[in-house]
C-alpha cells in the first residue's frame, strides 16, 4: 500500500549518533507541534516539554541515560525530554507520554531528522533513579514524571532494522476461538 504515514512508521529507525549541525528553530517548534497533537485519554493533554540545546546541560543528562545512548545524546543539536502531570491524568499518563514521544519521533522522521527514544521513566519512582536526575538536571517540578528523552538531529548513519513476521504477532479472536491460534509467550 501507497501510504505516506505507513511509509514513515516503516522508514523510521532509531538513531544513536548524530552531527552537529543545527536544527532550525521552525523544525523544532513542529516537531513540539507533533508532540501537542497526539491523543490522549480524555483530551487531558498532560505532558510538558523541555527543549534541551544547551551542551552543559545534554552531557549532564547524557550521565544518567543506559550507555548506548550516551554519546548520542551529547551530538544531538536538540533534546527533548518528555514530561508528564499524573495529577492531570492519574490512570493514563504514562501512555499519554509515550504517544507523544511517538508523534515527535515521527515528525522528526519526516523532517529529515533523526531521533532515539530514551526511556527514563522510573516505575517505582526511586530515590536516586535515572528520571530523578534528569528531573533535578532541567528543574522538572517534583509531582511530574519524565517519560522519555529524545534527542534529535541529523544521523551519521541510518541503521538497518528488522520486523518479527506479522503473523508471530497476531491472534484473530471470534466465538469459535478454539480453532484459532492461541497467543504465544
Amino acid at each position: 500500500m501507497d501510504n505516506p504515514i505507513l511509509k514513515a512508521l516503516k522508514d523510521r529507525r532509531s538513531i544513536y549518533r548524530f552531527e552537529k549541525t543545527p536544527i532550525d528553530e521552525k523544525k523544532i517548534d513542529s516537531i513540539l507541534e507533533a508532540g501537542r497533537w497526539a491523543p490522549s485519554w480524555l483530551n487531558k493533554q498532560p505532558w510538558r516539554f523541555v527543549v534541551i540545546t544547551d551542551q552543559g546541560v545534554k552531557e549532564r543528562v547524557s550521565e544518567y541515560v543506559p550507555t548506548i545512548h550516551s554519546l548520542g545524546t551529547k551530538e544531538a543539536p536538540v533534546c527533548f525530554a518528555v514530561c508528564v502531570d499524573p495529577e492531570e491524568d492519574p490512570y493514563h499518563f504514562i501512555e499519554d507520554g509515550a504517544v507523544a514521544t511517538q508523534n515527535m519521533a515521527l515528525a522528526a522522521h519526516s523532517l529529515g531528522l533523526g531521533s532515539c527514544w530514551i526511556g527514563v521513566f522510573d516505575l517505582e519512582n526511586e530515590k536516586g533513579s535515572s528520571e530523578e536526575k534528569v528531573k533535578e538536571i532541567l528543574q522538572v517540578p517534583k509531582t511530574y514524571r519524565v517519560i522519555s528523552l529524545l534527542p534529535v538531529g541529523i544521523p551519521k548513519y541510518i541503521p538497518e532494522k528488522t520486523r518479527k513476521e506479522l503473523a508471530q504477532l497476531v491472534t484473530h479472536c471470534d466465538l469459535d476461538m478454539s480453532a484459532k491460534t492461541k497467543i504465544r509467550s
